[in-house]
């Protein structure tokens, strides 16, 4: 263990060494610290192998996705109901059809599990905005169709709707949409294998430790690829 006299020393050190940098930086002789670059592929990369536009890309996507998801709860509180349970409801008010839609399509359109969609349903079948039928076609499933409450819930919504889509979109032509749908389909998946090789690493040190254990990550990730 490390006695706090050492760690005393050990800060006044750090102090120094950070004092002195600042002061190189306002005479000048300091070098610029730069980034190194955040992504190795070579199509995501500039001539002079920067990744700027690649940062900004992912600067803009998550602003964009919190505006999104801003525009959702907004239009789920409306309904009185969850942004997640918002979104199914959406599903189901899209694909029930005449007989209703499964419980693992809403899982496979919405990217989650059917463990959650069915706990969710259960509580908007208590709100009384969903049902549930026997699927004639698999007897361990039930199909699901919105009541006529729920049914009033999405039309008395629709106004609202076609202004907030028509205004987050109203700059997108025909050509730039189908490029977009596609694109953000395709990456679904990448996000999903990424995010889930992420949460075998969750004990992975932080902070000072990092430097020393990056390495040791680096090798994990490679494993599980």
């Amino acid at each position: 263990m490390t006695s706090p006299l050492r760690q005393k020393n050990a800060s006044a050190d750090g102090a120094k060494r950070a004092g002195s940098a600042s002061a190189s930086r306002r005479s000048g002789t300091a070098k610029p610290f730069r980034l190194a670059p955040t992504v190795s592929i070579p199509d995501l990369l500039e001539a002079d192998g920067s990744d700027l536009k690649f940062r900004q890309l992912l600067y803009d996507i998550a602003i964009g996705a919190s505006h999104l998801e801003s525009a959702r709860s907004y239009l789920a509180a409306r309904m009185s109901v969850t942004s997640p349970q918002y979104n199914m409801i959406m599903i189901i008010a899209q694909y029930e059809g005449q007989t209703g839609i499964s419980v693992s399509e809403v899982a496979s359109h919405l990217h989650v599990t059917n463990t959650f969609v069915t706990a969710e349903v259960k509580k908007l079948m208590r709100m009384g905005l969903v049902d549930k039928s026997p699927n004639p076609s698999d007897a361990r499933s039930v199909l699901l169709h919105l009541t006529p409450e729920g049914e009033a819930r999405v039309r008395t919504l629709e106004p609202e709707l076609l202004f907030v889509n028509n205004h987050l979109f109203r700059d997108l032509s025909k050509t730039d949409f189908r490029h977009l749908s596609r694109i953000v389909a395709s990456l679904i998946g990448d996000f999903e294998r990424t995010i889930a090789l992420l949460g075998t690493l969750k004990g992975a040190a932080v902070g000072p430790r990092a430097g020393r254990d990056s390495a040791k990550t680096l090798h994990a990730l490679e494993r599980l690829r």
